[in-house]
């Protein structure tokens, strides 16, 4: 193989598929990227096993094919060695060598062997959905904190998408909190998958302006936009029930400012951990106080009097963290909806109508 292209362009393909690298995969040649050329298209392919991207360039002045051919070379190091030139550069294979030729700066790396790398589908198949980008990542970033982490659980370590009757829902549990939100969309498509949400965050880490195409099938979801093909496998198990999550009835109502509940946050959790991040809410003589403390260390009361609410006491002790990110989705006013019990707390806002973020509180205030 012997392709020469422009420095500017190789280093786009290279930043697309490096996204899909493993740096300390199980095999080594998963290190590598794959680089074939045929006909009018140079491809540049990635993988970690979970997510796969393809991205293409159509031979021009700026890329041209000498010779067509497919190699493997180990990304990090042709990355390296890619921001060391300019201008045009040169890639051309010899057996095991893969040799890199700009001007007179000429470097040699060993090449993997191409056969040990695995085979991808990128076939194009399923539902399919055409959405602005910027709108999917914002739906998304607002659910997928909600996710499990903890790998105890395959399926509560997913965000679930699903589309039925022209609405497109994203949702995500880890039995402790849950996220939800909708979009309208134009296409009349139904499809009910998770995806892994650390598959997913990697995903949308893409920059792009503008509509992709979805394509979802029961074995992956692939986006597809420019010259770009980004694919990760779903789990293929069927989403817990979440039809009965959401309370059917609460007790009382809390109506606050988000700026005002985050200064309040910001003041209570200077002295907190993210091991023990434990705050009390209580309102009394229609003063809200958040305390906090660390045993033997500092303690700390922060008070106001601009909410509402409707009844004369409350006491609550809360998951800091949880609180924080149910209302990081929000802006202006929030609704903070509370069981008799005080275990759930739902919270709403008109500033994102479609979103609604649910947790539990703790025991022992």
């Amino acid at each position: 193989m012997e392709i020469k292209i422009n420095k500017q362009i190789l280093d786009n393909a290279l930043e697309y598929v490096s996204k899909a690298v493993d740096t300390n995969p199980f095999i080594p040649a998963m290190k590598g990227i794959l680089i074939e050329a045929e006909d009018d298209l140079i491809t540049f392919i990635g993988s970690d096993g979970e997510i796969s991207i393809k991205h293409t360039v159509k031979t021009s002045i700026n890329a041209q094919i000498i010779n067509p051919g497919i190699c493997l070379v180990e990304l990090n190091i042709l990355k390296n060695v890619e921001k060391k030139l300019d201008g045009d550069i040169s890639l051309i294979t010899n057996d095991k060598l893969l040799t890199v030729i700009a001007g007179s700066d000429k470097y040699t790396l060993n090449l993997y062997d191409n056969t040990e790398y695995p085979s991808i589908d990128f076939s194009i198949y399923g539902e399919k959905l055409t959405i602005e980008w910027a709108k999917f990542k914002d739906i998304a970033k607002d659910v997928w904190f909600a996710a499990a982490t903890d790998d105890k659980s395959v399926i509560l370590g997913c965000v679930n998408i699903s589309a039925s009757n022209k609405q497109l829902k994203m949702l995500a549990t880890d039995r402790y909190r849950y996220a939800q939100e909708t979009l309208p969309i134009e296409s009349d498509v139904e499809f009910n998958i998770s995806v892994q949400q650390k598959n997913l965050k990697n995903i949308l880490a893409f920059e792009h302006n503008g509509p992709i195409t979805l394509h979802i099938s029961d074995f992956k979801i692939a986006f597809e936009f420019d010259n770009n093909i980004i694919q990760s496998k779903i789990v293929e198990q069927i989403y817990m029930d979440v039809s009965k999550i959401m309370p059917k009835e609460f007790a009382n109502t809390l109506i606050i400012e988000k700026r005002e509940l985050n200064n309040l946050l910001n003041k209570a959790s200077v002295i907190i951990t993210e091991s023990y991040n434990k705050i009390r809410l209580h309102i009394i003589n229609k003063v809200l106080t958040i305390s906090s403390s660390r045993e033997e260390i500092a303690a700390a009361e922060i008070k106001t009097s601009n909410f509402e609410y409707s009844n004369d006491e409350l006491k609550l002790a809360l998951n800091s963290k949880f609180l924080r990110d149910a209302i990081s989705v929000f802006d202006d006013k929030l609704k903070i909806q509370i069981t008799k019990d005080n275990l759930k707390l739902v919270v709403t806002s008109a500033s994102n109508p479609n979103n609604i973020q649910l947790f539990t509180g703790q025991k022992g205030f």
